[in-house]
């Protein structure tokens, strides 16, 4: 089977399809070559080649079906992965902010309101979350997160700890002060813990100069962005690109995604999406 040549960061967030996954994982390691994200590092940093038909796999946010369906068939294969944890949730049963809404708001009209919630500032993010708790008859609504037990399990086995900030605001949406304590809040819990705080994810994807040069000042190695493309040049070390797939993924789909052919139509596609 023939791909054209380049790193593939691979981004995940929940898996719930056990044995789909499972299939995708035989299929990548059939294919190509899984590698560690310290791989990449040294590729980038320190020059040394990648294997050819290179795969990175990534998990965003700390979603706890990754412990619970994703580590075990990453330990079956021996394969390692990274996931991007947001701190302000580890050890709690706080949900993620786009649950919440739709949770409050119902799935439908939920759906639709956390993408436009995206674009606002991140003060108007937060005043609307604070009124629709207050509003809602619902009670509050409770997860599991990852706990900090759970996360050395994970990196005991091969996964990658790292930074997905500190509660997940858009980084386009983020005043100055706010863009520097969601980063130093992030770095220094998982510092303590003593997992990767200077791999780093960019929720949502959302790439700022502002806030690459905030990442450069803390001291951030490796960011990554989510745009749906495969590495094929040198690497800039903080604009890592990655590709988009989930759990349900069909294999030809998937094949698709990994050829290369996703990255060249995408465009065409949005532009068509645009007419219509």
């Amino acid at each position: 089977m023939l791909f054209i040549n380049g790193v593939r960061v691979l981004a995940y967030h929940k898996v719930s399809a056990k044995e789909n996954f499972r299939s995708q994982i035989k299929f990548l390691v059939k294919y190509f070559k899984i590698i560690s994200i310290f791989d990449l590092y040294d590729n980038i940093y320190l020059d040394k080649e990648l294997p050819k038909n290179s795969v990175l796999l990534t998990f965003d946010d700390g979603d706890y079906s990754i412990y619970q369906n994703a580590m075990p068939i990453l330990k079956e294969f021996n394969i390692p992965a990274v996931i991007f944890v947001i701190t302000d949730l580890i050890n709690t049963n706080k949900p993620f902010w786009w649950d919440e809404i739709k949770y409050y708001l119902g799935e439908t009209e939920g759906e639709r309101m956390v993408w436009e919630v995206k674009k606002w500032d991140n003060f108007e993010r937060k005043r609307f979350l604070e009124k629709i708790r207050k509003d809602s008859c619902l009670p509050n609504k409770n997860i599991k997160q990852l706990s900090n037990h759970e996360l050395k399990e994970m990196s005991d086995a091969g996964i990658t700890i790292a930074n997905h900030s500190h509660s997940h605001p858009m980084f386009d949406k983020v005043s100055d002060l706010e863009l520097n304590k969601e980063l130093s809040m992030a770095i220094d819990k998982l510092k303590s813990l003593k997992f990767s705080p200077f791999f780093f994810a960019y929720p949502n994807g959302n790439f700022t100069i502002k806030s690459e040069n905030k990442l450069k000042e803390l001291g951030i190695q490796l960011a990554f962005l989510f745009d749906h493309k495969i590495n094929r040049n040198k690497l800039n070390p903080l604009r890592i690109s990655r590709l988009r797939l989930n759990d349900h993924t069909p294999k030809w789909k998937l094949i698709f995604i990994l050829s290369g052919l996703h990255t060249k139509l995408l465009p065409f596609i949005k532009a068509v999406n645009k007419i219509k």
